[in-house]
């Protein structure tokens, strides 16, 4: 697997303090800053490359009659089942973010290339080395990077991706922080879209990027939608979207939960079949569909500003509750002079139009539309716009609320 001079320099000091009784008295805030930075990246692969790889390896399994192979294979179940595990462990903001989060992770991936490898020793086995070669493929974005990863939702990776379990589409994991996720769902074009469905302790926000032509659909109410859009999904609220475009969507949404952290989306789905026919049309913007936003036109106002402008545009208590927080999403137009991105939370960042380069701790990127990448929480970022056009991004937050009579408000 190819790694880069930054990823190799770190993780040779967690081996160093492995080999040494785990002695942190080499790693200095810098390093620990490195090792977050590359835990998150290989965190937002649990439910894409961990989990897919996984799968595959199962089904792989079903022909087999040689004990080794069956042996290695079983092994690498394992090892992929730890890493997917690995996701609800907190990533610290000290030297333990470098001896035991991203030291198990570079560990365990190095593991199941090993025991994929002995089992292809064997003999020849095409399925399984392809197995292997995507495994490689879609990690190596991470370690061969500087540790500022960045994802983007223009393609479905091989081996990459998740089925969710009685809505029959395919996720696409982007970036996963502490306690929210952003994702997008692929809906192809026979079928009708994303099935009613909700989530007993997550708040969700679903989006559509141009072109986009459908209904959006919570609770018993519905709306038609001909172009991009951000509706809040407050916990047990039905939801979901009829694709009418003929064509393939992808819907991108951000997940939710201080109780469950950001993957939950994928374990509580509650199907909702309802009858379409008996709701309610209302327009997109009215209290029935919880005041969502037409995103194109605030984007279009923001490019229009002649300077660096924020707008929350779903406040966090529309998208959440007092017992599981709420997710705020936010517009932003920064210019040449810059925004500074640091925070006391994690964010998500979603690039909508221009080009920018992102500092985060001591690393740069190159960032344009269709790119994400996440602000771990006290940790330096600052943006910039590169070239002429301006550059407006979406950045989503989770954040604990607290209950003022009957008004919710963010701490």
């Amino acid at each position: 697997m190819r790694v880069s001079e930054a990823y190799n320099q770190i993780i040779d000091k967690a081996r160093w303090s492995h080999a040494h009784g785990r002695s942190v008295f080499h790693i200095e805030q810098p390093d620990s800053d490195f090792a977050r930075l590359f835990s998150y990246a290989y965190r937002s692969q649990t439910i894409g490359t961990f989990h897919a790889t996984r799968v595959a390896i199962e089904a792989n399994e079903k022909d087999l009659t040689d004990a080794h192979v069956q042996a290695c294979l079983d092994r690498a179940r394992v090892l992929l089942e730890q890493l997917e595990a690995h996701a609800i462990d907190p990533v610290p903001r000290d030297f333990r973010s470098l001896v035991s989060t991203l030291y198990y992770y570079d560990r365990w991936v190095n593991e199941v290339i090993g025991v994929l490898e002995m089992a292809l020793a064997r003999g020849p086995n095409p399925r399984l080395e392809t197995i292997r070669l995507r495994f490689l493929r879609n990690l190596e974005p991470v370690t061969a990077g500087n540790g500022l990863y960045v994802a983007t939702d223009t393609k479905m990776p091989d081996q990459g991706t998740f089925l969710v379990p009685n809505l029959n589409i395919s996720i696409l994991p982007l970036i996963y922080g502490d306690y929210h996720s952003w994702n997008a769902a692929y809906l192809v074009a026979d079928r009708p879209g994303v099935s009613l469905h909700r989530h007993r302790k997550g708040a969700e926000i679903h989006l559509g990027f141009s072109p986009v032509r459908g209904r959006t659909i919570l609770g018993p109410c519905l709306a038609d939608v001909e172009e991009g859009y951000a509706m809040p999904i407050p916990p047990m609220s039905d939801h979901g979207f009829l694709n009418t475009s003929g064509h393939e969507h992808v819907l991108p949404f951000v997940f939710g939960s201080l109780l469950l952290g950001g993957w939950g989306v994928f374990f509580d789905v509650e199907p909702r079949p309802q009858d379409l026919v008996r709701m309610e049309e209302h327009h997109l913007e009215s209290a029935a569909m919880n005041h969502s936003v037409f995103l194109d036109r605030v984007i279009r106002r923001l490019l229009a500003a002649k300077a660096t402008r924020r707008e929350v545009i779903v406040p966090a208590e529309r998208a959440g509750s007092d017992e599981i927080g709420g997710l705020e999403l936010a517009l932003t137009r920064v210019g040449h002079d810059g925004i500074d991105l640091s925070s006391e939370s994690y964010k998500i960042v979603s690039v909508q139009a221009g080009k920018g380069r992102v500092r985060l701790g001591a690393t740069e990127s190159e960032i344009s539309e269709h790119d994400y990448f996440g602000v771990p929480a006290d940790l330096t970022c600052y943006l910039t716009q590169v070239g002429e056009s301006p550059l407006v991004f979406l950045e989503a937050m989770m954040m604990p609320l607290r209950c003022a009579g009957r008004a919710l408000t963010a701490c």
